[in-house]
């Protein structure tokens, strides 16, 4: 259900909630947007944006999984 749940992202939205959330020791949001090339504000406002995806169609697909 993950996999399919991390389709509806973009490339750039999966490899921050990859790097940050999908790892042990997930990167900082000053290191990935050093690596990105845009600021860690900005690293934010996409992951904020990609969880809010994420929660929207696992809600819609699996709504068992979403409190």
């Amino acid at each position: 259900w993950l996999a399919s749940a991390l389709r509806v992202l973009n490339e750039r939205e999966r490899r921050i909630i990859a790097e940050r959330r999908l790892q042990d020791d997930g990167m900082t949001l000053e290191a990935l947007g050093s690596s990105l090339g845009i600021s860690k504000e900005r690293v934010r406002q996409i992951e904020s944006r990609a969880l809010d995806k994420l929660r929207d169609v696992l809600s819609r697909r699996h709504p068992a999984l979403v409190s």
